[in-house]
């Protein structure tokens, strides 16, 4: 994780809804997308995995990478279940107050796509980190960058030419990188 940032999870079952609350303090980068995304594919693949909030009710920052792994997200995991109130109604939500809402995602326009919640579930009394994985490689850090990158791009809207090129600049670096 960077410096300032953490990241924490921590479990929920609230009104007949159950899940995993993740937290991000601090800036949601690159360095901190790959293990909240790897983390929530497998809570949101598994049968009876529950719901996942990610809770950027402290975070101050996101990064293109960042966003574009909650797209991917989204994209996979927004359906709906049910649940009423403050209970995530779709297994993958996004927990921002409307003044971090409109900072993290006005200018991408993203405030307008994901599903959010109003408030954030209860979670049970001990959360752990979630460190990343000291065993991703550069290369597979570069994928992931170009997949978020792609998500961004094929979204559209008046950055969506500027995503698809960093994708595909990354994707040739990665590519000159492995001929070498």
């Amino acid at each position: 994780m960077s410096d300032r940032s953490k990241v924490t999870v921590a479990c929920f079952d609230q009104a007949g809804t159950r899940g995993v609350a993740i937290k991000v303090e601090g800036a949601g980068t690159m360095q901190e997308s790959p293990v909240i995304h790897a983390f929530a594919e497998r809570q949101l693949t598994q049968p009876d995995g529950g719901a996942v909030v990610i809770d950027l009710s402290a975070c101050t920052y996101v990064d293109s990478t960042f966003l574009g792994g909650l797209v991917s997200l989204f994209k996979r995991h927004g359906t709906k279940i049910t649940g009423p109130g403050s209970v995530p109604n779709a297994r993958f939500t996004i927990y921002a107050p409307g003044p971090a809402r409109q900072v993290l995602f006005g200018t991408s326009r993203l405030d307008r796509v994901f599903c959010f919640i109003d408030h954030p579930p209860t979670v049970a009394a001990q959360s752990v980190p979630l460190e990343p994985s000291s065993s991703t490689s550069r290369e597979e850090l570069g994928h992931y960058i170009v997949e978020c990158h792609r998500r961004l791009a094929e979204l559209g809207g008046v950055e969506a030419e500027t995503f698809g090129r960093v994708a595909d600049a990354i994707a040739e670096e990665l590519t000159a990188r492995r001929r070498s």
